[in-house]
């Protein structure tokens, strides 16, 4: 095994070769009580004091430790693999970058274990044990106690990140509550992220995945019935969006649990609003992600295809419910269902908070929208314009109906019979004088040849 230093930058330093604990005298017996003896026979002035607790007592218990020891210091551990590489076992939990090199003393570095960052570590060949029943990691860590081992200095973890390019494998919960992580960017050759790799980073704000990502949270016996705490990026609650690749293939059991992811996007092979491939979504992978209000299909550049609202506060909807349960499996069954299917849903559940934004998403990015699909959103936000501040994103107050208007005028297929509907409720919830103004003005220049009937309301 090898063991680094760690510089203040961050990097590794001299190596660090452990001294080798002196053989004992050969014939030497223990014999009990001896200590207490020979602390008691000690020629020593005392003025009438007893002696120190934390020096002359500890002797007692350790009496072949000498006084003064000096501690080893923190070092980044490496060991080498079957193939000639190595794989990084512990790094010091400093507050401080943490810069992992291609390569040691010429052997390229390709795997992170299991707990390598984390407080406390914990072979990897261990957690084939974790899945046998339902348990959570924390139980797990008590029931391999006697076989973990725990950092002596413990900072909250590296400020950042830099790993190997060459890297090929993560361990389960490698980067287990590293608190002071912001962001990084995983190396091309990850194919898999295992359960618990960035649980509890609760400052974790961007993660970079590879375009060859293949599985989330993957585990040998595939259950639901296993604890939060197994989720990849479970307590992120600085993870505000995330792009998927477009070979994921598998999320596993409770990936997102308690993040606060606000957008998920996922890259997709497939041309228009059907998927290219199949994903397998645990059915509790989006449990407790009540901060989530947009999924977004994008194309493997990066541009948006379509984009499906959810409610606020979504954990709020019973399971149970017949008729908005199913918002609640939104999540999952976006990778599953072309858009036709949630278009469906948003008037067959109807809810403002839901159905609103859905029409936001949809009149914005509609790959395979009906026209009567598109009309019946259209006519839904100019009903509710009233109620903008209750599903207007990142508007409040008097902003959101100026918001929610600028949203509407842009959209083909307004009426002069919707401007003049816009501009009445506007009146009457007494808008300020520059937004009715600017209202007006939009309205004589978009329907200058309009005559005035539009405004009536007249019966057969």
């Amino acid at each position: 095994m090898l063991h680094f230093q760690i510089t203040p930058q961050g990097t590794l330093g001299e190596e660090y070769r452990p001294v080798e604990p002196a053989q004992k005298e050969p014939g030497r017996a223990v014999v009990p009580g001896a200590a207490l003896a020979a602390l008691l026979q000690a020629e020593e002035d005392w003025d009438d004091d007893a002696p120190d607790d934390y020096v002359d007592f500890d002797r007692l218990a350790h009496p072949e430790t000498p006084r003064d020891r000096p501690r080893a210091p923190l070092t980044a551990d490496f060991a080498e693999n079957p193939d000639g590489t190595l794989t990084l076992l512990r790094w010091p939990r400093l507050a401080r970058p943490a810069i992992v090199p291609n390569t040691v003393q010429g052997r390229a570095v390709t795997a992170i274990a299991a707990t390598a960052f984390a407080a406390t570590h914990l072979a990897e060949e261990l957690f084939a044990g974790m899945f046998t029943s339902p348990v959570s990691y924390s139980v797990f860590s008590m029931r391999m106690g006697r076989h973990i081992t725990q950092e002596e200095l413990d900072e909250g973890g590296p400020t950042a990140v830099r790993l190997p390019a060459g890297l090929r494998h993560i361990g389960p919960y490698a980067f287990w509550h590293c608190t002071r992580l912001a962001e990084i960017t995983l190396p091309k050759g990850i194919t898999a992220l295992p359960v618990g790799v960035f649980g509890e980073c609760s400052a974790l704000a961007r993660v970079d995945l590879p375009v060859g990502l293949a599985s989330i949270g993957w585990m040998p016996r595939p259950t639901d019935q296993v604890m939060p705490d197994v989720g990849a990026f479970a307590g992120c609650h600085a993870l505000r969006a995330l792009t998927l690749p477009p070979a994921l293939g598998v999320l596993g059991a409770h990936t997102f649990n308690s993040s606060g992811l606000v957008q998920l996007t996922v890259l997709d092979t497939g041309p228009g609003p059907a998927w290219g491939r199949t994903v397998t979504v645990a059915t509790t992978a989006f449990d407790h992600t009540a901060a989530l209000l947009w999924l977004d299909k994008a194309d493997v550049r990066g541009a948006v295809q379509y984009r499906l609202g959810l409610p606020a506060a979504r954990d709020k909807i019973l399971a149970g419910d017949s008729r908005f349960g199913a918002i609640l499996r939104i999540p999952e069954q976006f990778f599953c269902h072309e858009p036709a299917f949630f278009d469906a849903l948003a008037q067959r559940a109807f809810r403002l908070d839901f159905s609103a934004r859905m029409a936001l998403a949809r009149l914005a990015w509609g790959a395979g929208l009906a026209p009567a699909d598109r009309q019946w959103y259209l006519d839904l936000l100019v009903k509710y314009f009233d109620r903008a501040p209750q599903f207007m994103p990142g508007a409040a107050g008097e902003q959101a109906y100026a918001a929610l208007f600028d949203f509407l005028q842009a959209q083909p297929g307004l009426r002069a019979a919707d401007m003049s509907a816009l501009l009445r409720t506007a009146g009457l919830l007494a808008l300020p004088a520059e937004l009715l103004a600017r209202m007006v003005e939009v309205r004589t220049r978009q329907f200058a040849s309009v005559t005035g009937f539009e405004d009536l309301e007249l019966d057969d």
